[in-house]
């Protein structure tokens, strides 16, 4: 059987439409509500995705945009173990999955996972597989209308707690395209594996500009597509580390001249002997 053709784009004004919920108490009371009436159906990892959803899913209300790669990552589970619970909870009415296209290639993106209101809820009897796809096309149909096209995927959005030695600055520069808390204590890791294979004497902390600079170098290229490794985050943190490793090391020659300035002078006398040495077998007898 082909395929069905995903029909829904992308954009802002989808995810404000899936949301269904006017504010974060709203979210929070009726995710409890799922889990009180399902409490002896759901099982231990269930409930776990649930309030994984439920974590990330604050700035379009009840809307994530987790992959099931990401969730089994968070959760320590596989990714076919995570595709049947999902599948669970859209069967139980508790979450609904609408796939995506993007609308610059109009390829398929992350699905959208909504949090449903409990009074959308059936009754498990007559919550059938047929029920669930007559709903899909009556969304599809809805979200077809939408004219806004601008892709905007943001993942993670969640507020958490960022360790603090973690410079507020380097977290604001990061935050907006990887607001995770592993994704930016990953990034400044490559930061500080960069300063200790420098050896520097002077305290990382009493580097933050060169931190700031790096990663936002960094970012830079990533946004403009420079990164020969690709556009992906892990393309960012080798950059990050190489372009860290590099700004690290000429702060370590700077401290050693200022330590001693006579390394300056000796390295100054090196240039000029080579440059003489240059011009000498340059030289022609008239």
């Amino acid at each position: 059987m082909a395929k069905k053709a995903i029909e829904i784009i992308a954009s802002e004004d989808t995810y404000k439409n899936l949301s269904t919920f006017e504010d974060i108490d709203q979210l929070n009371k009726t995710v409890r509500a799922h889990k009180e009436t399902f409490n002896n159906e759901l099982s231990k990892t269930q409930i776990a995705v649930l309030d994984l959803l439920h974590r990330y899913s604050a700035k379009y209300k009840g809307v994530s945009f987790l992959t099931k790669n990401k969730i089994a990552n968070l959760l320590g589970k596989s990714r076919r173990t995570i595709i049947r619970v999902c599948n669970r909870l859209e069967e139980l009415s508790i979450i609904r999955q609408h796939e995506m296209k993007r609308s610059s290639d109009m390829q398929q993106t992350s699905n959208a996972i909504v949090i449903q209101p409990v009074e959308s809820n059936h009754s498990i009897a007559s919550d059938t597989q047929e029920a669930v796809e007559v709903s899909h096309q009556e969304d599809n149909i809805f979200l077809k209308q939408l004219h806004n096209i601008n892709t905007i995927r943001k993942e993670d959005t969640y507020e958490e707690s960022y360790p603090s030695f973690i410079p507020n600055s380097f977290i604001t520069r990061v935050k907006p395209l990887f607001p995770n808390v592993k994704e930016v204590y990953e990034l400044y890791g490559k930061v500080r594996l960069a300063y200790l294979k420098s050896n520097l004497e002077c305290p990382l902390e009493d580097l933050e500009t060169i931190t700031i600079k790096a990663i936002s170098d960094a970012m830079s290229a990533l946004k403009l597509r420079r990164i020969k490794k690709g556009y992906s985050y892990d393309a960012l943190k080798a950059y990050l580390y190489g372009t860290a490793h590099r700004l690290f090391l000429e702060e370590k020659r700077r401290e050693s001249v200022r330590k001693d300035p006579g390394l300056l002078i000796n390295f100054l006398k090196t240039r000029k002997n080579k440059l003489v040495q240059r011009l000498e077998e340059l030289s022609v007898e008239w």
